[in-house]
């Protein structure tokens, strides 16, 4: 008889410390899981603006292989700079990064300084005429002309904007006239505008 009693104390002192033990890990798992919440809402995932992206972007290293995506990226820069609100420094560094996509001949008519007053004037008339641009599509494959002159490379072709003023939507197209560098590189020349049926 006391042999039994001796087990049935032992066996019940192991239950309890069994019961702890189960109690500790269940404790300790909601404890990890409540801490990695609060720790995943105190640090919400980092989201960058378009105006950072682009900033962020290395044009000395990894400059658009193709005409085509020279004039796409400058569009991209185009949208940002007129329709985003950004601080007085990402403009700046905006319009200064854009001028890469310029050829030394455009670069040379339109002076940094002059360039950004200039820039500054368009968004501010932008705004003033509730403008945006919506969306923009750009020339590919057949429809890009390139040729050669005076052993220099050249490439054409077309881009269009869909824009919103106020509360009317119309689209404008520009021609885009590239120039390859000493590089190798299609370097934006100028560009005017076109007709729609030039898109078409």
């Amino acid at each position: 008889m006391k042999g039994s009693k001796k087990s049935s104390k032992k066996n019940s002192v192991v239950t309890v410390i069994m019961m702890i033990m189960i109690g500790c890990v269940i404790v300790g798992t909601f404890a990890y899981l409540y801490n990695r919440e609060d720790k995943e809402k105190a640090e919400p995932e980092i989201v960058q603006t378009e105006a950072q992206k682009l900033l962020e972007k290395d044009l000395e290293s990894t400059y658009p292989a193709t005409p085509r995506e020279v004039v796409k990226l400058y569009s991209r820069f185009s949208m940002c700079i007129h329709n985003d609100e950004l601080t007085d420094e990402e403009f700046k560094k905006l319009g200064e990064k854009v001028r890469i996509l310029y050829d030394k001949e455009l670069l040379e008519a339109n002076p940094s300084e002059e360039y950004l007053m200039n820039l500054a004037t368009e968004v501010a008339e932008y705004r003033k005429s509730e403008r945006e641009i919506k969306s923009y599509s750009i020339d590919s494959g057949d429809n890009i002309i390139t040729w050669k002159e005076d052993g220099e490379e050249f490439a054409r072709l077309l881009a269009t904007y869909s824009m919103r003023e106020g509360k009317e939507y119309n689209v404008v197209c520009h021609e885009f006239l590239l120039r390859k560098d000493e590089a190798g590189l299609y370097k934006i020349l100028g560009w005017r505008l076109a007709d729609k049926s030039d898109a078409e």
